[in-house]
This record gives C-alpha cells, sequence and structure tokens, in this order.
C-alpha cells in the first residue's frame, strides 16, 4: 500500500454534487445576455432592487467557479449560486 495513495486520487464526485453543477452551468447560457443588459436597471435610478438585480447577475460566474472548484472538498457549495438566483428574483421583482 503506498503511503500517498489518498493524496493521488481524488474523492469521487456526488451524483447530486454533478447534477446541481449541470444545473447551474445550464443557467450561465442565458447569463450572457443578462450580464450585458444588467446596466439598464439604473435607467429608473439608483434604486436598491437595481443594485441587487446588478449585483445578483454580475458575481453569478464567480460564485459558480468557487462551486465548482470546491466540489470535491465542500460539497454543500454547490448550492452558492442560488444566492444569485435569490438576488436576482427578489432584485428583479421590487419596484
Amino acid at each position: 500500500m503506498d503511503l500517498f495513495e489518498s493524496i493521488k486520487t481524488p474523492a469521487p464526485i456526488l451524483t447530486w454534487v454533478k447534477r446541481w453543477l449541470v444545473l447551474w452551468f445550464v443557467l450561465l447560457i442565458p447569463w450572457f445576455p443578462f450580464a450585458a443588459l444588467a446596466g439598464l436597471a439604473f435607467d429608473g435610478g439608483p434604486t436598491w432592487s437595481a443594485y441587487m438585480f446588478v449585483w445578483a447577475i454580475w458575481t453569478y460566474p464567480i460564485t459558480l467557479a468557487t462551486a465548482f472548484s470546491f466540489r470535491r472538498k465542500i460539497p454543500f457549495l454547490v448550492f452558492l449560486p442560488m444566492l444569485n438566483v435569490i438576488g436576482f428574483a427578489i432584485g428583479g421583482t421590487q419596484p
């Protein structure tokens, strides 16, 4: 038995983590047009909902990259992009 065998082989990715990551990456496809047009949220003035909407859109790839990077070490970080989806929903519905 090799002393460093556990270091060489990474931990397997759990099935539910794979499914959530696929979902988040599929949601990244419509992100490109939303990110380009998110600045238009300030046409009505600098409101709390406009800042929340833009924050949720522009930071989505960062949270997705974080969830992908830690998919083996901390699997529950796969739910991190949900913060952006919630922020997008809250920022998009407030007047």
